[in-house]
């Protein structure tokens, strides 16, 4: 008997720990057995902008390969803060809407498409700068990264709280293609395919397509219908063309097509007795509400993207050139009752293009990368309010903006505002063995950033206006922000298996405009309308990545402190009247987190793991403008304990035949989804429990698999939005218990 390693990605944490196992005879090996199809071999990303096993890299980074993944069903890229200890994903308004994202506490909850949020997403490249474009189901993928901290060195957008990159597969050299069918509960479907190979002898091709429905897990008391179904297409084509030796292009096409049904939020009424400003009350089960107003999200988008590669010996150039484009209605039922109390149209439209250009070399002992970077968007929204509409019928159908007669505002408003932006940044990053196996790591970014801003508030009720009656009005609003951020490292291999690093690093975020919906006090506007400020994020961090018996544990830990100043806050303030939008400027916030990944195959085919992050946030120096202070409260979306687990065994049934068992559990202590921490809109510490087990057979082809999330059908909130001016808290409850089949079909 030889020996044989088997490479397995982890599903919670950093992947690739291969285990050396005892290799059976040939037949043996020919066998269909999971782990045979589960060697990934040690995960190579580009988190430093050149290929590295995982374990190299000297900076916190999680990766998961496609098919890790697609084993533990993350479908959509939301899914990913549940399994990811340290990062939270949610979405503000369902299907459809852009992604709140906060890694180690960096993060920005505003629900408008203007203000991107310091964690930045790439789809492989490129950075989306639409916040539009940010919640998407991902196919066919190669990999997930996940960078913590301030990125900016190496990066063509500069960020304070990191990035999470996904890596699409690529054309190969071969034929090959793949298929995959699931349902679900709730009459889920989803339908993936990709077709990749050669052309000719230099060009190839890949074209993968997606396509996911779903009916929903709520019901509409009102019409005995289902709520919060899906309905999306996805799709991309890749074409790779080697020019010359030397020189190679990369051509990219994609789009994405949405027309789900208008999230459905759950009504919680704040005023005495459980009812909103109208008496009404709502059911008590989370899973079911009344609600009468009809209407799909209408999202399309398309994009695409250009890479050169051009060797010159030592020295690689590298051109990046992409455009993307949405256009994107969502009709919010926003007060989730049978009742005309209040609804939101959010609308946004634009246009991004960006170029990078890197030049990069290596020697033995020195790595280098300089690079510049440009991106130009132009975004319009069109966004609506309608209130208190049932109270009409006091007043003749007139509006009534005072509430003189009825004692409340009686409304229908439109906020128009259109955005440029425009930014240019020069970065680069060194790197040098100073003695054997200890390298020092330094990096420089300069950062250019102008925003104009024009903004229009206006009353609109043909019936009884005119026209349109203005009641804010600015343009060619200006703010241009640069700043020099920095990264110093040092690494240090201990043995082949032990990798020590440390690092200190200056990130920054530019400020910008509140594009909400502003006060109809003419003076309140135009304080809101004033920029808030830059971000800045001093982050120091030490980790250890190591591999012990033999390849057989793997345990990667790492200890983080993060100095916030001028940390950028939205708050959503009540007044008693109408609610005001608010992005300021807290004086500063501090995060010390503490993340540790273990993973460890106690025995052949058999794989354990656990993933943990503590964090202690606490904000300073913040007052909103009802003179409330924050200052010791928790950072928004950011639980103070998240723990990740995994138990996973493959096993053959027979020659023919492989099998594997697999379950799952996320664990998060308490959480505030505003920065008021308000205990209404929390959640407290919870736990969701998955699980999956499957056959393989046609020496690797099929694959036959059952799952099931959220098993303990445990009812958890994922947001909540501080609606009291009107009576109610708008709540949104993650997904009960769904359990499927799926059939994937590989050659």
């Amino acid at each position: 008997m030889g020996k044989a390693k088997y490479c397995v990605g982890t599903a919670l944490g950093l992947v690739g720990l291969c285990s050396a196992a005892t290799a059976q005879d040939t037949n043996a090996q020919e066998q269909d057995s999971t782990v045979d199809n589960q060697v990934f071999g040690d995960i190579i990303v580009t988190a430093q902008k050149r290929e590295q096993n995982v374990q190299d890299v000297p900076v916190s980074i999680t990766a998961l390969s496609g098919e890790t993944l697609s084993q533990i069903g993350i479908q959509e890229s939301e899914q990913l803060g549940e399994f990811l200890p340290g990062l939270e994903i949610s979405t503000s308004s369902g299907e459809g809407s852009q992604l709140i994202l906060f890694l180690r506490g960096a993060g920005l909850n505003d629900f408008n498409t203007n203000n991107s949020g310091p964690v930045a997403i790439y789809s492989d490249e490129v950075y989306v700068s639409s916040p539009a474009l940010t919640a998407f189901q991902f196919f066919d993928t190669d990999r997930v990264e996940v960078l913590k901290g301030p990125q900016g060195t190496l990066y063509g957008r500069n960020t304070t709280g990191g990035a999470v990159k996904f890596i699409t597969a690529k054309p190969t050299a071969d034929l090959t293609a793949k298929a995959s069918a699931s349902y679900a509960s709730f009459e889920t479907t989803r339908l993936e395919a990709a077709v990749s190979g050669p052309i000719t002898d230099s060009i190839r091709a890949r074209v993968a397509v997606s396509k996911s429905d779903s009916d929903g897990y709520v019901t509409n008391l009102v019409d005995g219908g289902s709520e919060n179904g899906v309905d999306t297409f996805s799709w991309r084509g890749t074409i790779d063309v080697d020019v010359s030796d030397n020189f190679t292009l990369r051509a990219n096409i994609h789009g994405n097509d949405v027309s789900s049904p208008a999230f459905k939020f759950n009504h919680l009424g704040s005023l005495p007795g459980g009812v909103d400003a109208l008496g009404y009350s709502g059911p008590t089960d989370p899973f079911e509400g009344e609600y009468n107003r009809d209407g799909n999200v209408d999202l399309s988008s398309i994009g695409g993207y250009l890479e050169a590669n051009l060797e010159l010996g030592a020295i690689t150039i590298t051109s990046v050139t992409a455009y993307d484009e949405i256009d994107r209605t969502l009709p919010e039922e926003t007060d989730a009752s049978p009742l005309d109390l209040l609804f939101v149209n959010y609308g946004v439209e634009s246009e991004t293009f960006t170029q990078e250009l890197r030049i990069s070399g290596e020697s033995d002992r020195f790595q280098w990368l300089l690079g510049g970077f440009y991106l130009t968007e132009d975004l319009a929204q069109n966004q609506t309010v309608d209130i208190f509409r049932e109270l009409r019928a006091f007043t003749g159908g007139a509006p009534d903006p005072t509430g003189a007669i009825t004692g409340a505002p009686i409304l229908f408003a439109r906020s128009l505002n259109e955005q440029k932006l425009e930014t240019f940044a020069i970065f680069g990053q060194a790197s040098y063995e100073v003695l054997p196996d200890l390298t020092l790591t330094g990096g420089l970014r300069y950062t250019e950033e102008t925003k104009t801003f024009s903004a229009l508030g206006q009353l609109e009720d043909p019936d009884f206006f005119p026209g349109p009656i203005p009641v804010y009005q600015s343009t060619g609003l200006r703010n241009k922000d640069d700043a020099i951020s920095w990264r110093v490292a040092l690494d240090y291999q201990a043995t082949p298996d032990v990798l020590v690093y440390g690092s200190v690093a200056k990130g920054f975020k530019s400020g910008g405009f509140n594009g909400g919906f502003l006060s109809l006090d003419p003076v309140e506007s135009a304080v809101q309308l004033q920029p808030y400020e830059p971000e800045f994020l001093t982050a120091y961090e030490v980790g250890l990545k190591s591999d012990w018996l033999d390849g057989a544990l793997r345990v990667n830990a790492s200890i983080f402190y993060n100095d916030f100043s001028d940390l950028q806050v939205f708050t959503l303030v009540n007044t008693n009247a109408l609610p005001l939008q608010v992005l300021d400027n807290a004086g500063g916030a501090d995060v010390f987190g503490i993340e540790v990944d273990t993973t460890i195959f106690p025995t052949d085919g058999l794989l354990l793991n656990i993933s943990a992050a503590y964090l202690d946030s606490e904000l300073s120096q913040l007052t909103n403008s009802a003179g409330t202070s924050f200052d010791g409260n928790r950072i928004a979306n950011t639980p103070e304990f998240s723990v990740s687990a995994l138990a996973r065994y493959d096993f053959d049934i027979t020659d023919n035949v492989g099998a594997f068992v697999q379950g799952s559990v996320a664990m998060k202590s308490d959480i505030f989804f505003s920065t008021e921490n308000n205990p209404i809109v929390s959640q407290d510490g919870y736990a969701l429990v998955n699980a999956r087990a499957g056959v393989s057979f046609g020496q690797g082809k099929y694959r036959l698999s059952v799952f099931g999330s959220n098993l303990t059908d445990e009812e958890y909130l994922t947001n909540v939005t501080d609606l009291t001016d009107f009576g109610f808290y708008g709540r949104y409850f993650g997904q009960p218990r769904q359990v499927g089949v799926e059939l994937a079909v590989e050659y």
